[in-house]
């Protein structure tokens, strides 16, 4: 690479960078789960609320309380709840902190926050090869955070497709992926409601109502 671009600037892909953090808080996690037994209640709460941990930070709501039936029906925000499922471990919590801290890092542009996550100590197991990663490629994050170059959206496009693989049959998927992927330049004109009336019965939005909300365009029909 330098050989031949000898001023380029290297820079990572912060995407995969808290994807590997990510996945380690997912890991703990799981340890967590296995340590207290299936039929335990943290077990159910943390296989329950595992997307409010995968949540950022900033954006869990502490405002709106609602009646929990995990928790006998105990009236929680979805912050109270993160703190609860955090007491369960010690491992869990400092995972989780590692986290939101990564996250931050990235989204503030912080230099200061980054080298403090590199430098800190004690971490679980599954968070090791995470600071190894970000001590190994230091420069290449500092980078990105100037550049913000990433290929996150693809990466979220092409985990859509595989969802959508799994349940539409070989003849509506490519229809069901342009019909889901409806903020690209695959969608070509919106259908008006004079043609949607004359769809045939297998794309008739009466019959197919998983496709509601997205809207239907010319080029699905010519595909049929």
């Amino acid at each position: 690479m330098h050989d031949l671009f000898p001023k380029a600037a290297i820079a990572a892909n912060h995407f995969h960078v808290v994807v590997q953090a990510y996945r380690a808080l997912q890991s703990t996690r799981l340890k967590v789960m296995k340590e207290y037994g299936p039929n335990t209640h943290e077990y159910r709460v943390l296989k329950h609320y595992w997307k409010l941990l995968m949540a950022k930070e900033s954006q869990l709501d502490y405002l709106h309380y609602y009646s929990r039936r995990n928790f006998r029906y105990a009236w929680l925000s979805n912050q109270e709840v993160v703190n609860r499922l955090l007491s369960f471990s010690p491992d869990l919590r400092a995972a989780y902190e590692y986290y939101q801290d990564l996250i931050t890092a990235i989204d503030q542009r912080s230099q200061a926050l980054l080298d403090r996550l590199i430098k800190q100590r004690d971490l679980p197991i599954t968070l090791k090869r995470v600071k190894r990663t970000l001590r190994k490629h230091r420069q290449e994050i500092i980078a990105s955070f100037y550049t913000r170059l990433t290929n996150g959206p693809i990466e979220g496009t092409n985990n859509k497709i595989k969802v959508i693989k799994r349940t539409a049959n070989f003849f509506h998927f490519r229809t069901r992926i342009l019909v889901s992927l409806k903020n690209t330049n695959l969608m070509i004109r919106e259908i008006p409601k004079k043609e949607l009336d004359q769809l045939p019965k297998w794309l008739s939005l009466s019959s197919q109502k998983s496709l509601h909300p997205y809207r239907l365009t010319k080029s699905h029909l010519n595909h049929r």
